[in-house]
């Protein structure tokens, strides 16, 4: 940690939270105004990377591998300081933290995160139930009550309950279910055959499925051993990992005044500006707008929250470039068993549920050239174009490790506006060791069937 010189406390930029949007904002805009003292006051001391919390049940040999260092700010000069905010005064930006210390701020970004949502359910404070959290002590501790576990319950099928799924049954012995209550597993970020390919995957490794299933209890002693779902099965367990979603960490926001959604995130503008003078907020505990509709979206990515870092923390004195967050697209990835899957912008049901008319177009081909090259895998494309204007609206795709890279590619077409015609255009690099043949390369394909039934209407 580097050494805190804070007699009178005082700093001209503090940033309260120490995840990817805090640390992000603390370097740049060190970066942009290296004569401004920066301050980062963290919670946790002994912080993770978040989204690979998953893989320090197994896959890591050592949870430390997953801790995030504090190398870059000490290197950058960014001083910190592990405490806890308690209170905010707006107006004599003032902020007070749980040691007694006060410090006095000319700018102020807020980046709390968010916090893990503990359903209502009879039993719940048990023994054996767990939350996911972000420190290494306690995925320490949720790791070795892992590897002990004989039946394990997963409640949510999102990214982080398919991945938990995924990990621990690959890496132990243990037989793992998985409850969710919508219709399918991913169901929020995929259309529907890119959730069954996630399912067929897990079911291969023994993972049980319920979907559209809802927990009504945990039974048991003081620990748990099982629990009963709302169709009356009862599943034995004597570990439960809730990985439901979160809720915007908001509670210092709130205290101090600053204007909340309904959603219960504080409002910002395009440049991460908060209501109150000086104040800003990035990262989970802030409002984000989708990228086509701006209706306020629960989606909390490092990727969105480092974006909206170094928006706030270039402009943090004064807007120096127009560099706005226009919404989020979006963008996820994941890996379940040995097929990885990734997603950006709207899906189907989003564009039914918004009254979007769209044309879709899928293709499929190896990503090797030719196709019996060692470690060849099918890459399947899925694009989304608004009728008529042919706008890229949304894309998923599924298949080997390149996967993780060419969503980026489908990202930055959505945030660029691309129409179909110029994707059925677009020139690209391909090797057979590296990429599908330039003949049947699916995104292009994709692209081309699109156009084709544009076409057919006209």
């Amino acid at each position: 940690m580097a050494k805190q010189k804070w007699g009178k406390m005082n700093a001209n930029i503090v940033i309260v939270g120490g995840g990817p949007a805090g640390v992000i904002t603390a370097l740049t805009a060190k970066s942009v105004y290296p004569d401004k003292t920066v301050l980062l006051v963290k919670e946790i001391g002994d912080g993770v990377i978040p989204c690979a919390i998953p893989y320090m049940m197994h896959t890591m040999p050592d949870p430390s591998q997953n801790t995030m260092g504090n190398m870059p700010l000490d290197n950058a000069g960014v001083e910190i300081l592990v405490d806890k905010a308690v209170d905010l005064d707006v107006a004599q930006c003032k902020l007070s933290l749980q040691s007694g210390k006060t410090i006095i701020f000319e700018k102020l970004v807020l980046a709390t995160g968010s916090t893990t949502i503990t359903p209502p359910i009879p039993g719940i404070d048990k023994q054996g139930v767990f939350t996911i959290e972000k420190s290494l002590t306690a995925n320490t501790k949720l790791r070795e009550e892992v590897s002990k576990a004989k039946n394990v319950v997963i409640l949510g099928g999102g990214f982080i309950g398919a991945e938990f799924a995924d990990e621990i049954a690959r890496g132990s012995g243990s037989k793992v279910h998985i409850v969710e209550m919508l219709p399918k597993l991913l169901n929020t970020a995929f259309d529907d055959e890119f959730c069954d390919s996630a399912e067929k995957e897990l079911e291969e490794l023994g993972v049980g499925i319920h979907t559209g299933r809802k927990a009504v209890s945990i039974e048991g002693g003081k620990r748990v051993e099982s629990i009963v779902l709302d169709n009356g099965e009862k599943l034995p367990a004597d570990m439960i990992v809730i990985g439901i979603g979160g809720k915007p960490n908001t509670e210092l926001a709130k205290r101090a005044g600053l204007p909340l959604t309904e959603r219960g995130s504080i409002w910002v503008d395009s440049y991460m500006r908060t209501k109150g003078k000086n104040i800003f907020a990035v990262g989970d505990c802030a409002l984000k707008r989708d990228f086509f509709t701006r209706k306020e979206v629960p989606v909390w990515l490092a990727s969105t929250a480092t974006a909206e870092a170094r928006i706030a923390g270039t402009n943090i004195y004064g807007i120096r470039v127009l560099r706005q967050i226009q919404g989020t697209v979006s963008a996820f990835s994941t890996k379940i068993g040995n097929l990885s899957l990734a997603s950006a912008g709207m899906i189907s049901s989003a564009c039914e549920k918004e009254g979007f008319r769209v044309v879709s177009g899928s293709a499929v081909a190896p990503d090797r050239h030719p196709g019996v090259l060692p470690g060849a895998t099918e890459l399947k494309v899925k694009l989304i174009f608004a009728d008529r204007a042919g706008v890229l609206l949304g894309g998923q795709v599924s298949g080997g490790p390149s996967v993780g890279e060419l969503i980026n590619a489908i990202a930055i077409g959505i945030q660029m506006k691309l129409n179909v015609r110029e994707l059925d255009m677009m020139q690209i690099a391909t090797h057979p060791l590296l990429t599908p043949a330039p003949t049947v390369h699916p995104l292009v394909n994709a692209a081309h069937q699109a156009l084709s039934k544009l076409r057919a209407t006209i």
